[in-house]
């Protein structure tokens, strides 16, 4: 009887033995999935964070290349932030209204005038003739030409968009105050006028050129800037004065001296002007009268006939 009370209690313990191995190994089990799911979490949580990261510096990145590669005429960044901007009522009101009363010393193109030549006519689609300017925005000799060409143009006719900017701060003559022709236009009852600016302030690509213009800044203009044919029977090449004696100016301060003819850069602008304008009247058959007819356009009409 006493051996199968003790038999008895020995199966008991080790019953209680498995039962306790048994609900160690359920708790381990427990912990280690409890673990494995821990870890799955930090997991997607770290994932979670690095895609966050990345989609963050992807759009940073995004912004910075539309950026980059949204250079418009309007911002034009150019390769020292230089801007473009819609020119000031005081820029379009002093482009528009310089009289050519006074006779002013075209001895002060020191670059030389204008060259007269024997070629094809060049008219636009109007059958007027024609003035082509071709330059680009980072160009200081094109800064310093566009004002009196600008200048001559306002005797003939009105312009509308007219920007200004400067020309690049790494070439010579650094930050030239300037126009820009690029999206501008112009109306004239006695001449066409084209414009174009082949590159921005940063040298990248801006107004394209037909074949002809291409076959005529070739032909004619030694694929230089600036470049104006006046209806294929004067050209110009380079700037009429130095753009140095714009230096430190704004558009606004330039377009302001222009009145003054008692000293540059008023009075170099003016003569340029004037140079240019008598060429126009030579191309339309002197019209308007009162514009060709004027002590400065007649002083410089005869300054060029003595240049041929």
């Amino acid at each position: 009887m006493a051996d199968r009370r003790d038999e008895t209690r020995q199966k008991d313990r080790t019953s209680n033995k498995y039962a306790a191995k048994k609900a160690a190994e359920r708790l381990a089990a427990e912990r280690a999935s409890q673990r494995r799911a821990e870890r799955r979490r930090n997991v997607l949580v770290a994932g979670s964070a690095t895609l966050a990261v990345l989609i963050v510096v992807g759009v940073i990145v995004a912004i910075g290349l539309t950026n980059k590669s949204g250079k418009t005429t309007t911002a034009n960044p150019s390769d020292s932030g230089n801007p473009v901007v819609p020119a000031s009522s005081t820029v379009v009101e002093a482009l528009h209204n310089v009289p050519a009363t006074t006779a002013v010393d075209v001895t002060e193109i020191k670059s030389g005038l204008p060259k007269s030549i024997t070629d094809k006519p060049l008219t636009g689609d109007n059958g007027k003739p024609q003035v082509l300017y071709i330059g680009a925005d980072y160009c200081p000799y094109c800064a310093a030409t566009r004002w009196p060409l600008a200048v001559a143009l306002g005797r003939f006719g009105t312009f509308s968009d007219l920007t200004t900017t400067y020309s690049s701060d790494k070439d010579a003559a650094p930050h030239t105050p300037t126009l820009s022709f690029h999206g501008a236009s112009y109306t004239s009852d006695y001449i066409d006028f084209v414009g174009k600016e082949q590159q921005d302030g940063a040298g990248n690509p801006l107004d394209s050129l037909t074949k002809t213009q291409e076959q005529l800044l070739s032909s004619r203009g030694g694929n230089s800037y600036p470049f104006i044919d006046f209806g294929g029977t004067w050209i110009q090449h380079g700037s009429l004065f130095d753009p140095n004696s714009l230096s430190g100016m704004t558009p606004e301060q330039v377009a302001q001296s222009i009145s003054d003819t008692s000293k540059a850069p008023g009075s170099t602008i003016q003569a340029g002007a004037d140079v240019y304008t008598a060429i126009i009247c030579k191309i339309d058959g002197g019209k308007p009268g009162d514009v060709c007819t004027a002590p400065g356009v007649k002083a410089a009409a005869s300054a060029l006939d003595a240049n041929k």
